[in-house]
Parts: C-alpha cells; sequence; structure tokens
C-alpha cells in the first residue's frame, strides 16, 4: 500500500523543492562569476523561476516569489550588518518581478490550442520583459552605485535571456508530465542513450581538447565542428523524447561551459575577453535549446491526434454517471490521466465539476445534461489535478442510456495534446 501523504504537505514540499534547485543553479551561475563585474555574467536561476511560475498554481506565487527572495539572500555573501541584509533584500526581491510577469504573459496571451503560439509569446515576453526590467533594476544599480549603465544593462540583459531561453525548457522538459513523449520502446530507449554517449564524447573532444592546427588554420571549421553536438542533441530529441532531450541539453551545457570557463573550446578565442566567451557559449546553447522546443512542437504536430480537440489516440477512461444521484463509476484507473489522486476525489459530480476550469465548467455540464441515445461529439476542457497543474482532456462519445429504471450517461475521458508547450 502506498504511504498517503497530505495535500499540504505535497505541495510544501514542492515548493521548497523548488527553492532548492533555485539555489542550486545560483550557486552554479555565480562558478562562473567575475570579480570586477557587478552582474552575474551567468544567471540559470532565472530560467529556473519562470519555470516554476509557469507550471504552479496562482496562489502559490506568493510563497514562491519568497521562496525565490530568501534563496536570492543565501546566494549573497555582501551582506555583514542590518543595512547591508536590507539591502539585498531589496535587491533580491527586485530580480524576481520579471520572471512572474513572463510567466503570466504566457499563461494569460497564449492560445490553448496553438503550441507554436505558446512559443513564441514566451521568447516575445522574455525578450521584451527582461529588457524592461535591466534597464529599471540596472539603471538604478548604476545611479546608486555611479558605475556604467550601457554595459551593466547589456550584461544583465543577456544573462537573463541566455539562463531563460536555456534553462525554462529544461525544467519543463522534466515536469511536464502532461507533455512526456518519452521512448514508448527499448529500441528507442537504447538508441537515444548510445546517442547520449557519442554527445557525450563528440562534446569532450570539440570543447575539451586542443585542436592548435584547427583553430589556428581553419578557424570557421573549427566554429563548424561546434554544430556537431547540436545534430546529436536533435537526434536524441526527436528518439528519447522530452526528458531525453532536457537531458542531453542538461549535459552539453555543463560540457560546454566548463570548458570554456577553463579557458579551451572554439568560444575562447585570444581576441575575446573571459566574458565575451562565456557570452557566446551561452548563446550557443540556448539557440541549441531553442532548436530543441521547437523540435517539440514539430512532434506534438505530427502525432495522431484529432486536430480539432487534440485528443490523443487511445482507450482512455471509460466512466458511467448516474444522472439523478451524480455518482461516477470509473472503469479505468483515472490515474493515468491526472496523476496521484485521493480516494473518492473523482465520485461525484460535483467534485468533479468544482476542478473543472471556470471557462470550461457550464460547458462540460451542459454537454451532460443535452445527452441522448445518439452519440455526441468529442468535447475539449481543462481539469486541474490533485497537484494543482491544469491537464486538458476529452470527453468523447458521452451518451445517455437507462439501466434498471435509472439514466446513466456513459463517456470516455481521454489525454489532449493541447496543453504547456514548453
Amino acid at each position: 500500500m502506498k504511504p498517503y501523504f497530505p495535500m499540504w504537505l505535497q505541495q510544501s514540499f514542492i515548493l521548497l523543492l523548488w527553492g532548492l534547485i533555485f539555489y542550486l543553479a545560483g550557486l552554479t551561475s555565480l562558478r562562473f562569476d567575475d570579480p570586477e563585474s557587478s552582474i552575474a555574467i551567468i544567471w540559470f536561476p532565472a530560467g529556473i523561476a519562470v519555470a516554476a511560475f509557469l507550471s504552479a498554481r496562482w496562489r502559490d506565487y506568493p510563497a514562491l516569489i519568497i521562496i525565490f527572495t530568501l534563496a536570492n539572500v543565501l546566494l549573497d555573501e555582501e551582506w555583514k550588518s542590518p543595512l547591508t541584509f536590507a539591502i539585498s533584500v531589496l535587491y533580491s526581491f527586485l530580480s524576481i518581478p520579471s520572471t512572474v510577469i513572463i510567466a503570466w504573459v504566457v499563461r494569460r496571451f497564449a492560445r490553448l490550442n496553438d503550441d507554436l503560439h505558446i512559443i513564441l509569446v514566451w521568447i516575445m515576453a522574455t525578450l521584451v520583459i527582461s529588457a524592461l526590467d535591466s534597464f529599471v533594476v540596472g539603471g538604478g544599480f548604476a545611479f546608486v552605485h555611479d558605475v556604467p549603465f550601457i554595459e551593466l544593462f547589456w550584461q544583465g540583459f543577456v544573462a537573463d535571456i541566455t539562463g531563460i531561453f536555456f534553462a525554462t525548457p529544461i525544467v519543463m522538459g522534466f515536469i511536464n508530465k502532461n507533455a512526456a513523449y518519452s521512448a514508448s520502446n527499448r529500441v528507442s530507449k537504447t538508441i537515444g542513450f548510445t546517442l547520449w554517449l557519442v554527445l557525450c564524447a563528440t562534446a569532450d573532444v570539440v570543447f575539451g581538447h586542443e585542436l592548435p592546427w584547427v583553430a589556428k588554420h581553419a578557424t570557421a571549421l573549427y566554429f563548424g565542428l561546434a554544430c556537431l553536438p547540436i545534430a546529436i542533441v536533435m537526434m536524441i530529441c526527436i528518439f528519447w523524447g522530452n526528458l531525453g532531450g532536457s537531458v542531453a541539453l542538461l549535459t552539453l551545457g555543463a560540457i560546454v561551459i566548463y570548458f570554456t570557463d577553463q579557458h579551451q573550446g572554439p568560444f575562447f578565442q585570444k581576441s575575446l575577453t573571459y566574458t565575451e566567451s562565456l557570452f557566446l557559449a551561452l548563446s550557443y546553447l540556448s539557440a541549441t535549446t531553442l532548436l530543441v522546443v521547437f523540435i517539440r512542437v514539430v512532434r506534438r504536430s505530427t502525432r495522431n491526434h484529432d486536430p480539432e480537440t487534440g485528443r490523443i489516440v487511445g482507450n482512455g477512461v471509460f466512466y458511467r454517471l448516474n444522472a439523478s444521484s451524480g455518482a461516477f463509476v470509473w472503469e479505468n484507473d483515472l490515474a493515468l490521466l491526472l496523476g496521484h489522486l485521493e480516494p473518492g476525489a473523482f465520485d461525484l459530480v460535483d467534485d468533479v465539476l468544482q476542478r473543472v476550469h471556470p471557462r470550461d465548467r457550464e460547458k462540460l455540464r451542459t454537454h451532460w445534461l443535452s445527452c441522448s441515445q445518439d452519440k455526441r461529439g468529442s468535447m475539449i476542457f481543462r481539469i486541474q489535478a490533485l497537484n494543482g497543474q491544469w491537464v486538458t482532456l476529452v470527453d468523447k462519445g458521452s451518451m445517455r442510456l437507462v439501466s434498471d429504471g435509472e439514466d446513466i450517461i456513459v463517456g470516455n475521458w481521454q489525454a489532449s495534446r493541447y496543453h504547456l508547450a514548453l
């Protein structure tokens, strides 16, 4: 028997886990910090925060803001007095709103049934909001500390967008279970793992070994060799799915940034400063990650589904709804669609409708009430799982029957591919 943990305890653990990941990403970013720079060159926590706000419930936003602010304060080692501590808290808090706004824009303005539109909204929101954030926060910092504004602005802007473009899709590939296009058979998994080993070896050779003749006499070829790991990452994403793509990106990022920091690889040239070399490496990784994101979109668009509802081919979960008592009988395990469920959480129609998105609630109620002995068309709706995530489902082919003198509605729920695309 699986142990049962209260919902509040599970949610608290998830929030604290986000804080831990944010803190570890910050430690990693500061590892490559330039002591002469006022702003971090690399800032992966921005991408972690965007992923957290994209996947969290609205009511968890205040807790996440507090947790991320405290994590930022812990990452700042400069505060040694009440005044410097208060300044550290202020700067830490001011670094969070931009990530909240980016996530809000994506969730508010992205079209539900258009994965490509979601990606484009995310990219544009990241560029615009990061620029505004760097202008306001960087300008204020430059004014208070009397440092050059332009250099501070571009450094903060590049650090934010590269951190978001690189880290957010990686995290979403791990946590977005509703879009987990993982390898479905042993052959695909074996091919994906083999390609991952090839990626490690290829990236190690290209970025970790001296190639003096190529670097001196064929600089273009030297940069061209950096495209080989990108091609391998694309193949891993195809064979190993979202999870494999995230693992590949994480692996490539670790290798590229480590060796660039060691003054090795095609991105470390004598004509470039240390900061410029790292920016070039981050741009390379961000471009690779965006390619992976677009491949995920293409894979979804070619998957066998109903173009109107996004219904993914499969048996789904069948149900019997007593029209008079409002009691459900689920013929299959509903957890296949919604994850972990508390006993009895979906036994009554009122409990189910309370979890349906407010915009879809009356549509689903009407869909059931208007059922007849003939099969009705499919209906797409959103429902909240116990972990707080919104899941898009399709109610397919509901019909009304009479059994033992009672009206029974028989139907089927199936997964839809229309979900958050990152």
